[in-house]
């Protein structure tokens, strides 16, 4: 700041500079290049070159461009090499860029065993519904954690993609797609309806705006979503010909019967909005019974070496080499299940164990069963599984690296000073200190920064990749119930 001298004034009058504009530490990180005019290779370059002059890059917003398949190419032919797997990018768009099945193709190496992309938006682009194209993309989300995928505004893929994409996708992480307005019509309804109903779909957001589904096809989506998927929480289907009539040649003779059910399209928004409210209340019901459980069976279930000093059964081996049954190790909790249970034993050697842990495994795990009546059996054995490994429990020694939680700056207990002060130490992050003694957490009701929760807390994020990793994010039917069900 400078100061000069007016005329017949004795006072310095200060003058403020204007100062830089203040850029977020966290967009340092984000390259967005908007309707920059970068085109082909030569504006995939331009990208490379500033992404190589940055530490990290976590965003490439590209829309808008005329990058082409050939840009594509290059694009992406650098992100996979090695100096561009350093770039932890977890978002990436595409849109309007004149993207074709060569530029999906690149996009797909890219893809494969990719373990940081989440998002990727490829609207507006002239993808073709090729076949080979599709079962390889298919494949390559499959190997990676993406959760989100945009296809909208491409008309050209029409059912041809989705009766080659859908029958391969298997992807566990996959969460969101969009597919609105890809020329898609009734025909594509059966390969929607078989992956809805399928254990590989673990979608919570389908959308399928401007499709010519119509009558027969929203309605066969909208009963197999009510009869067999409990994994959708928001479905769009507006624009998809459901005001207007059906006519004969669209229903079956087993859709007669429901043609007068399904002749208004509010009829099938209320029944949709009915299961989609009926999966969201079993979703939070799933998730938690699933922490209750693994709270419990942590520790009836883990077992110390000392407990262990019995004799151990001989190691369950698998059938064959192509058999799927899970070879067991010795000290595995279903290594005793079928073994010789002893009915009556020492007096001298029970000790003070506790009489739970006397009990059969198969009874155990059935006790334990009643704590959580929603969740499926898979889903039970899973968490058994994990609760009862010793390699699943948290290291003993602290962490180095800066992990904990934001404090809220809302919350009483929030002071300016230090410990010494009566507030919380700055190098610490993660412990909040009572003026009257003692600590609370960093976090109030779970949230971070504030009732906006614009952190994420990270013992929230833990919690959600451990559900995600037993899935238990979703309702399930046992085997005998889905047989029952068909």
């Amino acid at each position: 700041m400078d100061a000069f001298m007016l005329p017949g004034y004795s006072q310095h009058v200060p003058i403020r500079r204007s100062a830089a504009p203040k850029v977020s530490l966290a967009a340092r990180s984000h390259i967005e290049s908007m309707d920059a005019g970068l085109t082909s290779v030569s504006g995939a370059q331009e990208v490379i070159k500033d992404m190589l002059s940055r530490r990290s890059v976590t965003k490439l917003i590209l829309g808008h461009n005329h990058l082409g398949d050939e840009g594509c190419e290059e694009l992406f032919g650098f992100l996979s090499s090695e100096a561009g797997r350093k770039y932890k990018i977890v978002e990436i768009s595409l849109n309007s860029n004149g993207i074709g099945n060569r530029g999906l193709l690149a996009i797909s190496r890219y893809l494969r065993d990719n373990t940081t992309l989440k998002e990727l938006f490829l609207q507006n682009n002239a993808f073709s519904g090729d076949p080979s194209v599709a079962v390889v993309f298919a494949l390559a989300i499959n190997s990676s954690r993406l959760e989100t995928l945009s296809l909208a505004s491409n008309p050209h893929l029409t059912d041809h993609f989705v009766a080659h994409f859908l029958p391969v996708l298997d992807a566990p992480y996959f969460r969101e797609i969009h597919l609105s307005v890809c020329g898609l019509s009734h025909e594509a309804a059966p390969h929607l309806v078989r992956y809805l109903t399928s254990q590989r779909c673990q979608l919570h957001v389908l959308k399928l705006n401007g499709n010519q589904l119509r009558v027969r096809g929203v309605a066969s989506i909208v009963r197999a979503i009510h009869r067999a998927n409990y994994t959708l929480l928001r479905m769009e289907l507006y624009a998809t010909g459901l005001s207007t009539q059906p006519d004969d040649s669209e229903l079956s003779s087993e859709e007669e019967d429901s043609q007068a059910r399904f002749v208004k399209w509010q009829d099938v928004e209320n029944d949709l909005k009915r299961s989609l409210t009926r999966n969201l209340t079993l979703k939070h019901l799933v998730e938690k019974e699933a922490l209750a459980l693994l709270r419990y069976s942590r520790v009836l279930l883990l077992r110390p070496k000392a407990r262990d000093a019995s004799p151990l059964p001989p190691v369950v081996n698998p059938c064959s080499e192509s058999c799927s049954c899970v070879q067991l190790s010795a000290n595995s909790l279903f290594s005793s299940i079928g073994q010789p249970y002893p009915l009556s034993t020492p007096p001298s050697s029970l000790g003070s164990q506790f009489p739970f842990v006397r009990l059969p495994t198969e009874l155990q795990l059935h006790i334990l069963s009643y704590l959580a009546p929603t969740l499926s059996n898979a889903q039970r054995l899973r968490i058994f599984t994990y609760a009862s490994s010793p390699s699943t429990l948290p290291t003993l020694l602290p962490c180095l690296t800066s992990g904990g939680c934001i404090p809220d700056p809302a919350s009483p207990q929030f002071t300016i000073g230090g410990p010494a002060a009566g507030g919380f130490g700055l190098s610490t992050g993660i412990t909040l200190r009572k003026r009257g003694g003692g600590s609370v957490s960093a976090c109030a009701s779970g949230k971070c920064m504030g009732a906006g929760n614009s952190v994420l807390c990270r013992r929230e994020a833990e919690r959600s990749q451990w559900l995600a990793s037993v899935r238990c994010t979703a309702f399930e039917l046992d085997d005998e119930e889905t047989v029952g069900s068909d």
